[in-house]
């Protein structure tokens, strides 16, 4: 009986491993499937003008000024690699006109288009292939948190299908980097503050290994580490100042308030990383004019409510996509039944994240739930608080959640004595891991999902259809930098023969002959009194799914 035990204790390890890897794999599969399906988005079109080099003025002095230009000329030019500039004009355009975006990963998406080539799935495999270092990274954090491989390929499971994880694998932008950044020094300060002390040993031996010249040179490696990894997340993302914070907030409670040797190395590595980071800190000061023109200055909300709703929806959509603009879920129905749904998915999956910090505080030692807890509040209350909630800001607060909901699985599967609890713990994670990969499915076969911002990209297939139907069409819109994102976005679904007339100016508009249809996009009233009152054009709705997206121009 004990034998036929162990044989059965040993298959079921194995038969675990092997689920791990299929659902590791199934994560890899959905991160490059349908890699250039979704519509290249707003954010992803300014990306590839950030990489060929060139800004927003220069394209609008050169070929927003009522000239016509190919959507072929148009690609070549402004989503690709040009010989005449360099990496260095990258960071200037990112410096001068979104000094908001740190340079790093627009620097090794120049390189990377350089090496393979500027088509969509290209530009998105870097940010697929970054996601994979989340796997062993997110593995590390959970070994220094918990001293478990069980937590640790838990939360490698549950990320590895995560519909967040997922969905921004596929985006041109930052995001991953910022999540494998944010997971590494995570790990690096926590092995940073661990005390070497074995177990058995005596407390002389134990003070005297952890004043031991070796150990003293291996701390001093690792907090060097850390300050590196601390600079490279500055580099990725502004954010990460959030992380800094939590980081010292974690080492400050830790240390009971005492301004100790701990505290001190700490504040001496972070001060380092923000040293080198200053160039950008100065890049930020001397365009904070910029910055306030393009996307504002955080500013403090008294309106906790407001924030607090997105915050919740973003929190359940990490496990079970439920986004009004694309979802297994669509929120925004109102059928009576989606609602019901919608209302138990949530508040099932609120009881489990409540549940697994209550556990979480329960059951381990401070430094673990500190560290935890440090990582989900700051970000969130801080978000909050300026009323900057959304997916892509939440990268330290959504990895924090996934690990603490690893190990409440872990712990209820592996430790609950009860055979009756522990399947039901078996069984919920089947359904989680279940929701995401529905969710996953769902999304990897559509065109358009809420990560592409369906305000700007939502009808832009259909649109495409219309005019790539012309035998000989031109397409005109104007505007300033706004519908500079959009027509560099929507040219990725014309043909390349395609003509465009760009105008910054409404009289700039000069419609030449020789085209079998015109058309305006997302024409403004300035220009559409121009055509129809100046030059006495007709000019016809003929895409009109809310607001008109596409109208036709005729004499």
């Amino acid at each position: 009986m004990n034998t036929k035990s162990i044989q059965n204790g040993r298959l079921h390890r194995i038969s675990l491993k092997i689920l791990i890897v299929v659902i590791l794999i199934t994560g890899i599969w959905f991160r490059f499937t349908n890699l250039d399906r979704k519509v290249y988005s707003f954010d992803e079109s300014i990306t590839s003008l950030r990489i060929s080099g060139y800004t927003w003025t220069e394209m609008v002095q050169q070929d927003f000024q009522g000239k016509t230009i190919s959507v072929a000329d148009l690609q070549r030019k402004y989503q690709q690699i040009n010989p005449e500039k360099t990496w260095w004009d990258t960071v200037k355009g990112l410096a001068t006109e979104e000094p908001q975006l740190s340079p790093l990963y627009f620097i090794l998406a120049r390189f990377w288009v350089h090496l393979f080539g500027p088509q969509v799935a290209t530009v998105r495999s870097l940010s697929a292939l970054i996601s994979f270092l989340v796997f062993p990274s997110i593995y590390w954090l959970c070994w220094e948190l918990f001293r478990s491989a069980s937590v640790g390929w838990m939360a490698v499971t549950i990320v590895a299908v995560s519909p967040f994880h997922v969905l921004y694998a596929q985006e041109a932008r930052p995001y991953m980097m910022f999540a494998v950044l944010v997971l590494l020094s995570n790990a690096i300060l926590l092995r940073a503050l661990a005390k070497p002390a074995p177990t058995g040993a005596t407390p002389t031996k134990r003070i005297a290994l952890q004043n031991s010249p070796a150990t003293s040179k291996l701390s001093k490696a690792v907090w060097f580490i850390y300050a590196i990894a601390l600079t490279l997340g500055l580099y990725c993302s502004l954010l990460f100042f959030l992380v800094i914070f939590a980081h010292g907030l974690y080492v400050i409670l830790k240390e009971n308030w005492l301004f100790g040797k701990t505290l001190i190395t700490y504040s001496v590595t972070a001060a380092i990383a923000i040293v080198l980071f200053a160039p950008w800190i100065w890049v930020l000061l001397e365009n904070a004019p910029k910055i306030e023109s393009t996307v504002g200055f955080p500013r403090l909300s008294l309106s906790f409510i407001s924030s607090l709703k997105p915050l919740i929806f973003i929190t359940c959509r990490m496990f079970i996509d439920t986004h009004w603009a694309g979802g297994i879920i669509k929120l925004a129905s109102s059928n009576m039944t989606t609602d019901l749904i919608r209302l138990i998915v949530v508040a099932v999956l609120l009881l489990t994240l409540a549940h697994s910090i209550y556990s979480l505080c329960r059951s381990t030692p401070k430094r673990v739930w500190l560290f935890v807890l440090t990582a989900i509040g700051i970000t969130a209350i801080v978000l909050i608080a300026v009323r900057g909630v959304a997916d892509r800001y939440l990268v330290p607060y959504i990895l924090a959640i996934q690990i603490a909901v690893a190990y409440l699985f872990t712990a209820k599967i592996a430790v609950t004595p009860n055979p009756r609890q522990q399947k039901l713990w078996q069984l919920g994670l089947i359904a989680l891991i279940s929701s995401e990969i529905v969710s996953c499915a769902v999304s990897s076969q559509s065109q358009l999902w809420w990560n592409k911002y369906p305000s700007s990209t939502k009808y832009n297939p259909q649109v495409a259809a219309i005019v790539n139907q012309a035998k000989k069409p031109l397409v005109i819109t104007h505007g300033g930098n706004n519908i500079t994102g959009k027509i560099l976005s929507v040219s990725y679904l014309l043909k390349p023969e395609v003509q465009l007339l760009l105008a910054v100016k409404p009289e700039q508009v000069k419609i030449p002959d020789g085209f079998s249809d015109v058309f305006l996009y997302r024409a403004t009233e300035a220009l559409q009194i121009e055509l129809e009152k100046v030059q006495k054009y007709k000019i016809t709705p003929i895409y009109k799914p809310g607001d008109v997206w596409l109208w036709r121009v005729e004499k």
